[in-house]
């Protein structure tokens, strides 16, 4: 017998009269002002204005899609959505096929005029399908819930043949998070939370020599601190020397000298703590707040099964990559190659953030 999908039916920060008002005005604005961050502390840690343009591009195009995807009807989307796991599965084998420099699978794939991550897009694409495959009819069978996760499983493997351990668990979160939320038996859960702990010894010895590295280093990272250690001691120095009001914008020594690696995407967080201290990480944290709270507030708010499943499963996801990048860079969990929603370089990541946000704004229209 399936528990009750989770309700938080409770009407909370979101004012009757203007509950068929798309935009949430504090949603759009911490999204506009992360956007313009991100934009900003790019080119103070890249030092290139061609890559800080490219990014402002990406931006234009995903407030674009933004706008008007939240004017959508998502109950006529609803059908694109269920088969739109499809499309993410073929562009995961083809970028099997492509190769870089070292004759190693590539991540992307190039288009000419821009480049494609089908690892991001699929974590966007797995909770729609899902969300709309479990909500399809009112009484889900234990045969759909296991449909959902092999087609989960399936996705983070060939993410993981990448590889890319970290969109990996990312991809992996997203496809049970609809499931946990659809109301998946305790049974169920309880067993698979067991297999998990059970199988973390095949899990580490199938790891890549340098992934177990990055694992070991986060507990000892003055073992080897120019080596693997590197990259968290540097960034953990970039973090303290800014103290409580920062060395000012493009006054970073650690990222103006080029000690931080990946200082414009996955160490971005870095660089703003450098320049702007305890006072910019309060902001920042403080926008992201805001947002992930808003749009919490859409799912509890909502009737409807398939969109309170999509948006609690989109806003978790969403806090999930903002958590371990944060986590990432201070040294509390391994370097696994996560970027900072909204904030750091890459095209596809931003567009896919914001044509989520103009998903969840549609789905508050109908609250």
């Amino acid at each position: 017998m399936s528990r009750q999908p989770l309700d938080f039916s409770l009407n909370l920060g979101i004012d009757n009269s203007r509950r068929n008002s798309v935009f949430d005005i504090w949603i759009v604005l911490s999204v506009v002002l992360l956007s313009l961050i991100g934009i900003s502390m790019i080119y103070s840690a890249s030092q290139s204005i061609e890559m800080a343009l490219r990014q402002g591009i990406y931006m234009v195009f995903g407030f674009s899609a933004l706008l008007v995807i939240s004017f959508s009807n998502f109950r006529k989307m609803e059908v694109f959505y269920l088969y739109s796991y499809w499309p993410g599965l073929l562009l995961l084998i083809l970028v099997l096929f492509f190769s870089n420099e070292n004759n190693q699978t590539n991540r992307w794939i190039d288009l000419g005029i821009f480049t494609i991550q089908p690892s991001e897009l699929m974590r966007f694409l797995l909770p729609l399908s899902a969300a709309a495959f479990l909500s399809r009819k009112p009484l889900i069978s234990n045969f759909d819930y296991l449909v959902v996760f092999v087609l989960t499983l399936l996705a983070t493997f060939l993410v993981l043949l990448q590889p890319d351990l970290g969109t990996a668990l990312i991809v992996l979160l997203s496809g049970i998070l609809p499931i946990l939320l659809g109301g998946l038996p305790w049974t169920y859960i309880y067993l698979g939370g067991f297999t998990i702990v059970c199988s973390l010894p095949l899990i580490w010895f199938s790891l890549y020599e340098y992934q177990q590295q990055r694992i070991l280093t986060l507990f000892n990272p003055e073992a080897d601190i120019y080596g693997a250690g590197w990259n968290i001691a540097q960034s953990k120095i970039a973090i303290g020397s800014g103290g409580f009001w920062g060395k000012g914008y493009l006054n970073g020594s650690q990222s103006q000298l080029n000690f931080i690696p990946e200082s414009h995407s996955d160490f971005i967080f870095s660089v703003i703590s450098e320049e702007f201290g305890l006072i910019g990480v309060l902001f920042l944290l403080f926008l992201y707040g805001l947002l992930i709270y808003r749009l919490i507030l859409i799912s509890i708010n909502h009737q409807n099964r398939f969109a309170k499943i999509l948006s609690a499963t989109l806003s978790t996801i969403l806090l999930a990559y903002i958590s371990i990048n944060i986590c990432m860079v201070i040294g509390l969990l391994p370097v696994v190659g996560m970027p900072l929603p909204f904030v750091s370089q890459g095209g596809t990541a931003l567009i896919i953030n914001l044509v989520t946000i103009g998903i969840i704004l549609s789905l508050r229209r109908e609250i």
